[in-house]
């Protein structure tokens, strides 16, 4: 398998190459649905992997290459032979794979050069199967060239290649990208499949991460290795923001502005989902939530969360969002967060 740089070794390590179609949780009608393209050799010269982060989606698409590249020519990866051998050691001569590089505390990107190394791949024959395959992960994530670069081979493809397409939005790729490829939507995985899965590994706390996960097993796995520290930060802020002074806002945002961009989208994810969380209790005080450990805490904010007020908030959680994801001073874009979402609560 070549990689491009932008695959590191901690990556690698944190996901290994799967072995075959068991590796993957849930999802079992696209399962069916890609084995019989595989068997059949009927696949499109792109297919575009979509749904949230963490349910699958590269997994997938990683055993499907692994499938194809198989010299039984079967519906699944047999193993033994030398192309699933290469493909497991991350040498195989006809598969390339690129994900966003992250430079610094700003949002990972595919750049221009990335796109450039597969393309160039993509132009040679196959050297050992009967196509090559070039999956690229977070396919939102290009920049303009990278992006018109991928657009001008989708339209005239390869006839030996076969393009993998993942991302987790699918409405921030290049609509004219979208439109060259045979779309593939996962859904969330179960909530009781997850903390199944949890319990299964001997993780604590394994109902309260599956909630959290949102349907994503690679998102509860995270939470499992990282612990609930930046959520328990996210849920304090919100019970003390009516009574934050000017100096604690200063405070609390050169601490957020200082975290890593996946920190800082992370923790502002954790308080979405307690807005929403403070949306559904209104309606139903039993209703499942996203914080199922922190319902009493959460209820108690109700008398000082009006409808309005929490959908204002929403608001400017969603614009510090996208303003983190630009190359602008994140401890500035939160302090000024912080002081609207004050004056919000009045």
């Amino acid at each position: 398998m070549a990689k491009t740089k932008e695959i590191s070794a901690a990556e690698e390590e944190r996901e290994p190459f799967p072995h075959d179609w068991s590796d993957i949780r849930g999802h079992a009608e696209i399962i069916r649905c890609l084995r019989r393209l595989a068997a059949d050799g009927h696949l499109p010269h792109a297919l575009i992997f979509t749904g949230a982060a963490g349910i699958g989606k590269r997994r997938t698409a990683r055993v499907l290459a692994r499938t194809l590249l198989c010299a039984a020519e079967g519906n699944a990866p047999c193993g033994r032979c030398d192309d699933c051998r290469m493909t497991a050691a991350g040498v195989h001569p006809d598969y390339f794979e690129v994900i966003p590089e992250a430079r610094g505390k700003g949002a990972a990107m595919i750049r221009a050069d990335a796109v450039r190394d597969i393309l160039i791949a993509a132009s040679e024959s196959p050297q050992r199967a009967g196509r090559r395959i070039i999956l690229i992960d977070g396919v939102h994530s290009m920049n303009e060239v990278a992006a018109n670069r991928l657009l001008k081979t989708l339209e005239e493809p390869p006839a030996t290649v076969l393009f993998l397409l993942v991302t987790d939005a699918w409405d921030a790729v290049l609509p004219t990208i979208r439109s060259r490829a045979v779309r593939i939507a996962f859904g969330p995985l179960p909530r009781a499949e997850i903390a199944a899965e949890l319990q299964r590994r001997g993780i604590a706390h394994a109902e309260t991460i599956a909630a959290l996960a949102d349907g994503s097993l690679g998102r509860a796995e995270t939470l499992a290795a990282e612990g609930l520290s930046l959520r328990d930060d996210a849920l304090s802020f919100l019970t003390i923001l009516e009574t934050l002074r000017i100096e604690d806002i200063w405070k609390h945002a050169e601490q957020l502005g200082g975290r890593s961009y996946d920190e800082r989208a992370a923790w502002l994810g954790y308080l979405q989902m307690a807005l929403r969380d403070l949306l559904v209790l209104r309606e139903n005080a039993a209703a499942e939530l996203y914080h199922v450990d922190r319902r009493a805490e959460l209820t108690e904010l109700l008398p000082a969360m009006p409808r309005q007020r929490v959908l204002l908030l929403m608001e400017e959680a969603g614009v510090l969002l996208r303003r983190f994801g630009a190359n602008v001073n994140p401890a500035l874009q939160a302090e000024a967060f912080f002081l609207r979402a004050r004056q919000v609560m009045g």
